[in-house]
């Protein structure tokens, strides 16, 4: 996943944008200082925003570009203003950066500037596809080309179909990737001087079209005219050709193909085997500092390890990247370092589950021939029976296990239908019964005509006045506790953020909530289960973690639902938890398997506490 994510991002933004000039930057940055508040100076200003690239750098100097443009009233700077800053922010700011490119179009709108709007529709369809919004991704796209067709701007033109095809790709349609990435192509090859690193992506990107499409060969012959073209551009590029060269060649021999065709169209380029590939990848500069390009380059050499059925050294591979990912996942803190890698990290326990698999069964078959050439027929007889015996035996054990399961269950479901019962029994019978005494009584005291003498008296009856109507407001928030009216009325999302808004306003800690994605609706239960999770792991929070920032982030998904609960309190280790003190997260586990989904914490003593839950939406009833 993470090498795709990888060939995604080069082949949309390629690499001029995102290290910049450094002479060029020091330079500007020194004479902005002393320029006049003019067109000039904001075109300055977003120039270094634009070698910048991203971060808080960049979006000071894109602010200080929209100021100047504001001020100067000049509709064009704003929008250029406005779209790179769009660029400045994280991936994790999805909305601050669609609104600053819905401000950015409509500056170019008012005086129909057709190159920016173009503009902003090709960083549309970038941040789009990122996400995975794949159908809005290509309409955006489709108008960029649009607009850039209307000017005529062939090599803008060329730019937009070079990612559409991208899109196209990662959506599966596959021919008309390799349409749009052919015009693009047939373009670049007529500029003079050529544009080798872009020329290169083109047949990276049609080499990954081949390969889905089976054409193994064709998918060589465009992996090794990319590389051409980025060992021209002296470009580090060259290692995902030359790691797509080797992949393929392993591919094909997993097919039973015969390599012989690959083979000898690498070797005029001074390679004679997979080997050479992997080697020249491992041995060029820059990688050395590259994580993604190294956990690729372990990726090919388990590829190789599993054709040559070598499942020892491939299991031992993929745990190196285990550790490797770990220590990256650590090392980052942004949403989306932390989506990827959780993606990733699923994958490599799918990965290390096969190969144990095939480890275990490989380990059987080589004891399996020992005995039959040792022991001789009589033995294989016995053999074949205990081993049916064997596998019986296992399959009464996990239809046991599998009964017991359903048997808790049945439990707890019953006893998790009958806690939330029994809390709504008990909330309305406080609203309904005591809140309504409560009212009653304070309206009773109240109507009395009292004549008091002594001031003492009338101090004591307002007192007694107050008291009920302290009383009245803790029974209602007692109530609301117990089963909030938020939750049924208007939904599980403003249920949360009233109970995070409520904690932020009575405890010593800054609460947030944040939302990701398009709200989907549940059922009531699964509701319940999901706001009672948050309720337990802040009041956590409350008790134990002596916190100053709590962020609770929910986050919709065509697929999943993923709720995290964050704090950066005292932290603990999860394997060493008192049994007093574990209750509450004992809850929360328990809760969370009820409705299908997957929980994990991640603490350590002083580095605060992050509750992830995961839920797969096929586990989840809409309402």
């Amino acid at each position: 996943m993470l090498a795709k994510r990888l060939f995604i991002f080069l082949m949309c933004l390629g690499f001029n944008g995102i290290y910049g000039q450094s002479k060029e930057l020091d330079s500007l940055r020194m004479v902005v200082p002393q320029m006049q508040e003019d067109s000039l100076k904001c075109e300055t200003n977003l120039r270094i925003a634009y070698l910048l690239y991203s971060g808080d750098e960049s979006e000071k100097y894109a602010k200080d570009a929209l100021q100047i443009a504001k001020k100067i009233n000049s509709p064009r700077l704003i929008g250029k203003s406005f779209h790179r800053l769009a660029w400045c922010l994280g991936l994790d700011e999805m909305d601050k950066k669609t609104a600053y490119l819905d401000s950015a179009a409509t500056s170019f709108e008012a005086i129909d500037d057709l190159y920016g709007l173009g503009n902003v529709f090709d960083t549309k369809g970038v941040i789009l596809m990122t996400y995975g919004s794949l159908s809005e991704s290509l309409d955006a796209y489709h108008k960029a080309y649009d607009y850039f067709e209307a000017i005529p701007d062939e090599e803008r033109k060329a730019g937009i179909l070079n990612n559409w095809a991208v899109a196209e790709y990662m959506g599966g349609n596959i021919d008309e990737a390799l349409i749009k990435y052919q015009k693009a192509l047939d373009f670049r090859l007529t500029q003079d001087p050529v544009s080798d690193i872009d020329i290169a992506r083109i047949y990276q990107g049609m080499g990954e079209c081949y390969r889905i499409n089976g054409n193994l060969d064709a998918a060589a012959a465009n992996y090794l005219k990319g590389y051409e073209h980025r060992k021209n551009a002296g470009n580090i590029g060259i290692v995902e050709s030359m790691l797509s060269l080797a992949s393929i060649i392993y591919t094909a021999a997993e097919a039973k193909q015969d390599t012989s065709n690959i083979i000898d169209l690498i070797n005029p380029y001074g390679f004679n085997s997979s080997v050479d590939l992997i080697k020249g990848a491992e041995n060029t500069a820059g990688v050395e500092d590259r994580i993604d390009i190294q956990l690729s380059i372990m990726d090919v050499k388990q590829q190789r390890y599993v054709v040559q059925g070598d499942f020892e050294d491939a299991y031992r591979m993929l745990q190196e990247q285990k550790k490797i990912e770990e220590e990256y996942k650590l090392s980052e803190s942004s949403l989306e370092a932390m989506a990827d890698m959780k993606i990733k990290f699923e994958k490599d326990q799918l990965r290390i589950k096969l190969l144990e698999e095939e480890l275990l069964n490989k380990k059987k078959l080589d004891k399996v021939n020992a005995w039959l050439i040792s022991l001789g027929v009589l033995l294989l007889v016995t053999l074949i029976g205990f081993l049916y015996y064997k596998n019986r035996v296992k399959t009464v054990q996990l239809e046991v296990k599998e009964a017991q399961r359903e048997q808790q269950i049945i439990s707890m479901r019953s006893m998790l239908e009958g806690q939330e019962k029994e809390r709504t029994r008990i909330a309305r019978d406080l609203h309904d019964g005591l809140g309504n005494l409560l009212s009653s009584l304070k309206v009773n005291i109240g109507s009395l005509q009292i004549n008091f003498d002594d001031h003492n008296s009338k101090k004591i009856y307002g007192s007694a006045s107050q008291m009920i109507d302290e009383a009245c407001t803790e029974v209602r928030k007692i109530a609301h506790e117990m089963m909030p009216q938020s939750l049924k009325k208007l939904g599980l999302r403003k249920a949360i953020e009233d109970l995070v808004l409520k904690m932020d306003a009575i405890h010593g800690f800054n609460a947030d909530f944040q939302v990701y994605g398009l709200e989907k609706t549940f059922d009531d239960n699964t509701n319940v289960m999901l706001f009672r999770i948050v309720q337990e792991a802040l009041n956590n929070i409350v008790k134990y973690a002596k916190a100053n920032e709590v962020t609770v982030q929910i986050t919709y998904s065509d697929d999943w639902f993923d709720l995290t609960i964050e704090d950066d309190g005292v932290g603990f280790d999860p394997n060493h938890l008192k049994e007093e003190k574990g209750m509450g997260l004992k809850s929360i586990a328990f809760r969370t398997e009820f409705i299908g989904g997957t929980f994990d914490i991640n603490s350590r003593p002083g580095m605060g506490t992050l509750v992830t839950i995961n839920i797969p939406l096929t586990e989840i009833h809409s309402s």
